[in-house]
C-alpha cells in the first residue's frame, strides 16, 4: 500500500515537471509600456525657395492741400464820370452824346452803339473822284438844327457792301474823320451812310470807343458841362444793318 502511494506521488511530480511548474510560478499578466527607441540621426533640412517679403514702409503723412490763393487783381484803368478825363483814364459816357466833326466845325447828336464796329455819319450828295492817282470822295453834311450844309472831301480808305432786307445791296465809302466827344478826340474810320430816317445823324461805333470810354445806358449827354440837354426827343433806331467789307479802294500804280 505504501508503494502504491509512492507511485501516485511520482506521477504527480512528473506532471508538474511537464507543465513547467506553471502552477507555482504564475505571475500576473501585466502589459508593459512599449519601448520607444529615440532617433539619434540629425534631422534632414529641406531648402525651401526664399520668399522676399515686402519692405516695411513707414506711413507717409497725409498732406491736405490748401486752397489756391486768389490771383492778384489786375489793375484796370480808372473810370471817372463826366467830360473831364486824364491821360490813360476811361470816361463814362451816355447812350446819346454830342460829337464835333472837327474838319467842318459842326456839332451833331450821336447815338452810341457798342454793337457796331465802325462809326457812321449821315452824308448826302456823295461823288467819287480821283486825285493824285487816288480815289477820293466829296459829300455833304447837313446841320439839322440850322439846315447849314458843309462839304467834305477825303480820300477813300475802303468800301463796304450793305445788305438790307427788301432793298438792293448798296456800296458805301469809308473815310477818316477827326471826331471829338467832350475831351475824347480821335481820327477814326467813318462810313458814309444815308441816316436821314434816323433821329441821330452820327452813330459812334467801337472803333471810337475802344480803350477810351464805357457806356452808361441810363444816362445821356454826360460829356456836356452840366450833363443835361433840354431837347425832348424820341429815340428811334432801325435794325442794325449788315455790313460786308470789300477790298480797299484801288490806287494808281506808284502810289
Amino acid at each position: 500500500m505504501f508503494s502504491r502511494h509512492l507511485r501516485s506521488a511520482a506521477l504527480v511530480a512528473s506532471l508538474l515537471t511537464l507543465t513547467g511548474c506553471g502552477l507555482f510560478n504564475t505571475k500576473p499578466n501585466v502589459e508593459e509600456p512599449p519601448v520607444v527607441i529615440e532617433d539619434t540621426e540629425e534631422p534632414i533640412t529641406i531648402d525651401e525657395p526664399a520668399v522676399e517679403e515686402p519692405p516695411v514702409m513707414a506711413c507717409e503723412p497725409v498732406v491736405i492741400e490748401k486752397e489756391a490763393a486768389c490771383p492778384a487783381p489786375v489793375a484796370c484803368p480808372t473810370i471817372i464820370s463826366g467830360a473831364v478825363t486824364k491821360e490813360g483814364d476811361i470816361a463814362i459816357i451816355g447812350r446819346i452824346e454830342y460829337v464835333d466833326v472837327m474838319s467842318i466845325d459842326m456839332r451833331k447828336k450821336a447815338r452810341i452803339d457798342t454793337g457796331a464796329e465802325t462809326t457812321s455819319i449821315d452824308a448826302s450828295n456823295i461823288v467819287e473822284f480821283e486825285r493824285d492817282g487816288r480815289k477820293w470822295v466829296q459829300f455833304t453834311v447837313t446841320d439839322r438844327s440850322s439846315d447849314d450844309m458843309s462839304e467834305v472831301k477825303a480820300p477813300v480808305v475802303r468800301t463796304v457792301r450793305i445788305k438790307q432786307h427788301g432793298v438792293d445791296n448798296v456800296r458805301r465809302q469809308v473815310v477818316e474823320l477827326d471826331l471829338r466827344m467832350g475831351t475824347l478826340r480821335e481820327t477814326v474810320e467813318v462810313t458814309l451812310a444815308d441816316r436821314e430816317r434816323f433821329d441821330y445823324p452820327i452813330l459812334i461805333g467801337r472803333n471810337f470807343l475802344r480803350g477810351r470810354a464805357v457806356v452808361d445806358v441810363s444816362q445821356k449827354y454826360m460829356t456836356l458841362a452840366n450833363g443835361m440837354d433840354n431837347t425832348n426827343e424820341e429815340e428811334v433806331e432801325a435794325p442794325q444793318e449788315v455790313i460786308e467789307q470789300e477790298a480797299p479802294a484801288k490806287q494808281a500804280q506808284g502810289q
